[in-house]
């Protein structure tokens, strides 16, 4: 089943950054509780652009979030910080992510196992910024995972992210994600993927419809976790209508629940603006 990792705790927004910066404690509960009432199993939080303020930031925050029953992915480039979060957490959370560096992995990854924690592998190639071939991509990931399993690390704890690059930079880019996530999928059966899908929209018109459509793809060809941002209703729609076409809604479930909720959410609309037309006409 796929897992919906919900990202608008995010740093890079400028205005989620001056809440951060802030310390907004109740706006931070509100946009996390609103996430998991929308269907995030996950709550990304990405205090990156806070600086020298993230791990304070982090350990003040992650154990608020965690009293809200949120499971957590914490993002960040800086090890240190990664570090920090694991050994605050009282749950096992998601961190990364960490590119093919076997400084920055050895840092990490005694407090990852010990925490029963779980690592995003990005998977990049350091010597190149521009696009890169599927086959380069599995070459680095099958060394990333034969490191993470001499280290003692298990499969299932490792989430491969197949980076990726926005079309505006490269056309090809969506084929190129798509030919990487089937390749792992081929290799490694057991290792997990995961995604921000809206990266390859970056830039251009209407992201909302790229997206919609990717992530219908993504998910065919096995994409395990996505990231975004939940409150997008289009979006949510494609992921579940997807899952139901490929066979991966047992009965239909969520389909079903999905259809009934919205139902019952418009005829709720409804019923409120005829009452506010009656109360409008006195």
């Amino acid at each position: 089943m796929t897992t919906i990792v919900g990202n608008k705790l995010n740093s890079a927004n400028k205005k989620v950054l001056d809440r951060m910066n802030k310390m907004d404690v109740e706006f931070i509960k509100r946009e996390a509780r609103i996430q998991i009432e929308a269907g995030a199993e996950y709550i990304e939080l990405n205090a990156l652009s806070l600086l020298h303020n993230e791990t304070p930031f982090l350990r003040q925050i992650i154990p608020m979030l965690e009293k809200l029953g949120s499971k957590l992915v914490i993002v960040s480039e800086n090890v240190e910080a990664l570090k920090h979060a694991l050994m605050i957490s009282k749950h096992p959370i998601i961190v990364g992510a960490v590119e093919y560096d076997i400084e920055k992995i050895d840092f990490l990854i005694d407090t990852i196992m010990e925490k029963n924690a779980k690592l995003i592998a990005l998977i990049k190639d350091k010597r190149s910024n521009h696009s890169h071939t599927p086959e380069k991509a599995l070459l680095i990931a099958q060394k990333y995972i034969d490191h993470l399993l001499d280290r003692g690390m298990k499969r299932q704890d490792i989430l491969l992210d197949p980076l990726i690059r926005p079309l505006e930079e490269d056309f090809n880019s969506g084929r190129v994600f798509l030919d990487t996530l089937e390749l792992f999928k081929l290799d490694f059966p057991q290792v997990k993927t995961m995604a921000n899908i809206s990266q390859l929209a970056e830039g251009l018109p209407k992201r909302h419809l790229i997206a919609s459509y990717f992530v219908s793809l993504a998910i065919a060809k096995g994409l395990d976790y996505i990231v975004t941002n939940v409150l997008d209703e289009n979006f949510i729609e494609s992921i579940i209508t997807t899952m139901s076409i490929i066979g991966k809604d047992k009965n239909l479930q969520a389909y079903l629940k999905y259809c009934r909720n919205h139902k019952e959410a418009k005829a709720k609309g409804a019923n409120d603006g005829g009452t506010k037309n009656k109360r409008d006409s006195h």
